[in-house]
């Protein structure tokens, strides 16, 4: 098996330079590919005993996601694997169901495994996982911010989605659009709840009634259609804040008698399993997987050292790096 010292020899290169790309660490491009090229040739393998023994860490990482079913988080977790494999770490995937006393368990899990460090979606506020900063280990939040000033975080651009989202349908010609969104102490689901609110300010009004705020899952999304369509007015066409959510609205579409293209409906997200084109559906995809590669970049460099400022990271749906949002993530109260 080959070791660092033929790698670094192979691509003309210190053992410290293999060591940081192996790590995620920026090194200059032609020096990467070089580093990865003799990686691949020798099939080198970092010795993970031995970075345990000299750091008193395990090799593992764990990925805290709320809903492991939803393919959003399955892209993210296969982006952020992706990376710490490259880095010789192994990712260890840990399901909340937005269930705060899951998460503080698995903390205790993190804190007694040694883990140097973890990627998480928190429930809330991510309260739950500040005894790891407060220990030293770096916590990198991701499609929703840990509220405190030490977490870095990497999101996607989830105003200007449901912005998007919303836009359509006006342009489409509905005039009556509602919005199914997720629990309101989620900030995703504000923030698209947010978006929906003011595209629709701007095209006539937002009703209040065609908010909905549900569980980011099918029957939630059933369930909303149900409502929505109980109404003395109908909403003529609906954003759905997450796939799921649409999922379970199609669902009920097809339940309820009504076809393609009679109600229009946009969805924040790529449908599960769905890739026939429907009339009146539109879909806005996020950059799931970009997601989870950029937090485990940022992750194994806190792990290396880099003690900067914490980072927000926003990502546009082809996954670059874009300003942060200046708007509130609150919609108004309904």
């Amino acid at each position: 098996m080959a070791t660092i010292y033929e790698v670094a020899a192979h691509a003309g290169v210190s053992p410290a330079t293999v060591s940081r790309v192996m790590n995620g660490t920026a090194v200059r491009p032609e020096l990467e590919t070089r580093v990865r090229e003799a990686i691949a040739l020798l099939e080198y393998r970092p010795s993970r005993r031995a970075r345990s023994l000299r750091t008193n860490q395990s090799e593992m990482i764990a990925l805290v996601i709320p809903d492991i079913q939803n393919p959003f988080f399955t892209a993210l977790a296969r982006g952020a694997e992706h990376v710490m494999r490259q880095a010789g770490y192994s990712l260890v995937l840990c399901n909340t169901d937005d269930n705060p006393d899951y998460e503080a368990s698995y903390v205790q899990v993190i804190h007694d495994e040694r883990m140097p460090g973890a990627i998480v979606a928190p429930s809330t506020t991510g309260t739950t996982f500040l005894p790891l900063l407060d220990e030293g280990r770096p916590v990198v939040a991701v499609d929703r911010h840990i509220e405190d000033p030490r977490a870095d975080a990497v999101m996607a651009d989830n105003f200007a989605g449901a912005v998007e989202a919303t836009q359509w349908q006006f342009d489409q010609g509905s005039t009556r659009v509602a919005c199914i969104t997720g629990p309101p102490q989620v900030e995703t689901a504000r923030a698209r709840a947010h978006a929906w609110h003011e595209v629709c300010a701007r095209n006539g009004g937002a009703l209040d009634e065609y908010l909905v705020w549900t569980d980011f899952q099918p029957g939630g999304g059933a369930d909303a259609l149900d409502y929505l369509l109980d109404l003395p007015i109908p909403p003529n066409g609906i954003v759905a804040a997450n796939n799921l959510t649409a999922v379970g609205m199609l669902g009920a579409m097809v339940r309820r008698g009504i076809n393609p293209g009679e109600i229009t409906v946009s969805a924040c997200e790529m449908l599960p399993y769905f890739s026939m084109p429907l009339p009146g559906l539109l879909t806005v995809p996020l950059p799931a997987r970009a997601i989870g590669e950029h937090a485990a970049r940022l992750l194994l460099a806190r792990i290396e050292g880099d003690t900067s400022p914490a980072k927000n990271v926003v990502l546009n749906s082809e996954g670059e790096v874009v300003p942060a949002p200046s708007h509130s993530a609150t919609p108004p109260a309904t």
